[in-house]
């Protein structure tokens, strides 16, 4: 269980220093999460077999991105090391319009 909460904690962290990427999100019918003793990180499901990465985006998008699909591609690649050869599922939850007067 303190691995799985470590792991999360690790791909949330490079997740959300991926440039494009607003914040982590919190799953849209049931929670996102990893559950450990006394503490959850949200934003990450950790499985056996794979492991869930729910963003939320910046627009306008970052254009080493190119794309929402690129943006997840970069996701992927910047937390691909981090979880032991699970997949990487990027989840798009939603879109964060930044304000105009702000420079990306």
């Amino acid at each position: 269980m303190d691995d799985e909460i470590a792991l999360a904690k690790a791909v949330a962290a490079e997740a959300l220093s991926t440039p494009g990427i607003h914040s982590l999100g919190t799953g849209q019918y049931a929670e996102a999460a990893t559950y450990g003793l006394g503490e959850k990180v949200l934003g990450v499901v950790v499985r056996p077999e794979e492991v869930e990465v729910h963003v939320v985006v910046r627009y306008p998008l970052v254009r080493e991105a190119g794309s929402v699909m690129g943006l997840a591609d970069m996701v992927r690649e910047r937390t691909a090391p981090w979880v032991g050869g699970r997949r990487v599922r990027v989840i798009v939850e939603d879109v964060f319009e930044e304000p105009e007067d702000v420079a990306v």
